[in-house]
C-alpha cells in the first residue's frame, strides 16, 4: 500500500508488488448501492481515454503514475506490477470485487496504426498457449475477445474467458485486458470501460520506438507496504498470467 512518507525511507523495490491507495471520494454510490460512473452525471458516457493536452474538467481525481494517471472509485484496489525482467514497473492493475482491468501505456508512432500491429500477435500468443481469441468490433473498436488457459487456487487447470482492448492517442496506446466478471458481465464491464475511458496517457517529449511501454513509476511521496498474507486475500483468482493478487482498497 501506498503511504505518505513521514521520515527518510528507503526506496521502493521496482522487482516487488506495489499496491496504491491514496484516493478519497473519487466516487461514490448511489441511493440503490450501486457504483457509481466516474465524475459523470446519471445518462453521461465518457469518451476517453485522454492525452495529457486534452484533459475535460469533469472533477474526477486520478493518482498520477508518470506515463499513466488512473481514476477511480470507492472500494477499488489498484496494484503495480513489475515487468517479466523485474526491473520496473509494467503495467496497472485495477481491481473491484470479482472483477479487473490491467492497463499498459505504449509509445506508438505520429501515423497511429500500432495497435493493429499489436493484435496479431497478442492472437499468436493466445493461441501458442492453448487458448481461442476471435476479432470482434466492441465498444471500444477493434477487441479480441478469448479464452486463455489459468490455474485457479487449488492448482486445477482452467480456462478463463479475458478481453482485450487498445486505443490510441497522438503517440501512444492504452493498451487494456478485462479479466473475471468485467470479461463476461456486462454491468462489471461497463465500470471497468469507465476506469478505462477516465484513464490519461502522458506521452512526454522524449525520443521513443513504437511499442516501448511508457514509464509507469511510483509516487514520490510515497512508500510501499509489505503485500498481505495468502491468508488475507481469499478471492478468486483474475489474472490469466499468473502474477499475485496483493491489493489494497481506494477509500
Amino acid at each position: 500500500m501506498f503511504k505518505r512518507k513521514r521520515g527518510s525511507q528507503q526506496d521502493v523495490d521496482a522487482e516487488e508488488l506495489v499496491e496504491v491507495a491514496e484516493v478519497d471520494e473519487v466516487v461514490g454510490e448511489g441511493e440503490s448501492g450501486e457504483v457509481g460512473r466516474l465524475g459523470q452525471s446519471p445518462g453521461d458516457f465518457p469518451v476517453g481515454p485522454y492525452d495529457i493536452e486534452d484533459v475535460p474538467d469533469n472533477g474526477v481525481v486520478r493518482i498520477d503514475l508518470g506515463g499513466i494517471q488512473i481514476a477511480g472509485f470507492t472500494d477499488m484496489q489498484i496494484q503495480l506490477e513489475p515487468d517479466e525482467q523485474g526491473g520496473r514497473i509494467g503495467s496497472v492493475l485495477a481491481i473491484y470485487n470479482d472483477a479487473a482491468i490491467r492497463m499498459q501505456p505504449y509509445a506508438a508512432p505520429r501515423k497511429g496504426g500500432l495497435w493493429e500491429e499489436m493484435r496479431p500477435n497478442i492472437v499468436e500468443a493466445i493461441t501458442s498457449a492453448g487458448g481461442d481469441v476471435d476479432e470482434v468490433e466492441g465498444s471500444l473498436g477493434t477487441e479480441l475477445h478469448a479464452v486463455v488457459p489459468a490455474v485457479d487456487p487449488e492448482g486445477n487447470q482452467v480456462r478463463q474467458p479475458v478481453r482485450l482492448v487498445g486505443v490510441e492517442g497522438p503517440r501512444w496506446v492504452l493498451h487494456g485486458v478485462f479479466m473475471g466478471a468485467a470479461a463476461v458481465d456486462e454491468s462489471a464491464a461497463e465500470v471497468f470501460e469507465d476506469v478505462f475511458r477516465q484513464t490519461v496517457v502522458v506521452r512526454g517529449a522524449q525520443p521513443m520506438a513504437p511499442g516501448d511501454l511508457l514509464p509507469i513509476v511510483i509516487p514520490e511521496d510515497a512508500t510501499a507496504e509489505p503485500p498481505p498474507t495468502a491468508e488475507a486475500d481469499e478471492r478468486p483468482p483474475l489474472d490469466p498470467f499468473e502474477r499475485g493478487p496483493e491489493i489494497t482498497e481506494i477509500r
